[in-house]
């Protein structure tokens, strides 16, 4: 029973693999460039340096995403696909996120698993600091131990009560949420968290992936733990 149960959760997987594949490869890179090319070619033309502004960092966005089909970028990377993220979100919001990152020189260039910082960023914009008044501030801290790469995403947003973090963090131990509940989480921030917390673990083991800490009217940290890979 258990060789069937795990022969069917690949399985699983493998269609899932499969169905994003087939939706990436719908995604012509050269097509998608050639057009925001030609958008930000007639906007300069035109006189518009907000809109070359704009579709320039939407290409740099979409360019890192895609990344030549790698499942891995440098540090430094995904650093500014989150920037780019944040800047894009401020000029279609029309609010002010300010994000401050701090990534030693040291360790810019070690490779990561890629998409994993942007949905945790969109989630602390979307359900923390658009409902707080002002300015919203996120940090990242990268932080990296002989063995562990550290993560820290802070945000001053309007924080989660304590009850809410302990089944948040509960179920982040699941690996296999998804298939207990049918991915019904109820909100789709949550579901980005627990795709990113599966993904780490999947590859790297349970040691690895997502816990959150948060406290009502001061902000919420979600900190990530990977293993230090250097190549």
């Amino acid at each position: 029973i258990s060789v069937l149960i795990d022969e069917r959760y690949n399985l699983g997987k493998n269609l899932k693999d499969m169905e994003l594949r087939a939706l990436q490869a719908q995604i012509n890179p050269h097509f998608l460039y050639n057009t925001l090319d030609l958008i930000s070619w007639k906007a300069t033309a035109n006189g518009d340096m907000e809109t070359v502004d704009i579709v320039v960092k939407l290409a740099r966005f979409y360019r890192l995403s895609l990344s030549n089909g790698s499942d891995f970028l440098p540090l430094s990377d995904e650093a500014e696909h989150v920037r780019l993220f944040v800047e894009l979100t401020n000029l279609s919001r029309g609010r002010t996120v300010e994000l401050i990152t701090k990534i030693d020189p040291s360790i810019a260039d070690y490779p990561i698993m890629k998409l994993i910082l942007q949905p945790i960023v969109e989630n602390s914009i979307y359900h923390g600091l658009e409902r707080k008044i002002g300015t919203g501030h996120l940090d990242i801290k990268v932080t990296v131990t002989d063995s562990h790469l550290i993560i820290m995403i802070s945000d001053d947003g309007v924080g989660i009560e304590k009850g809410q973090v302990k089944v948040m963090n509960e179920q982040l131990r699941a690996l296999r949420l998804e298939e207990k509940n049918n991915g019904e989480t109820g909100k789709k921030g949550g579901i980005a968290v627990k795709n990113v917390n599966n993904r780490i673990k999947l590859l790297f083991g349970e040691e690895y992936g997502i816990y959150i800490y948060s406290q009502p009217d001061v902000g919420t940290d979600v900190e990530i733990t990977l293993p230090v890979v250097r190549n």
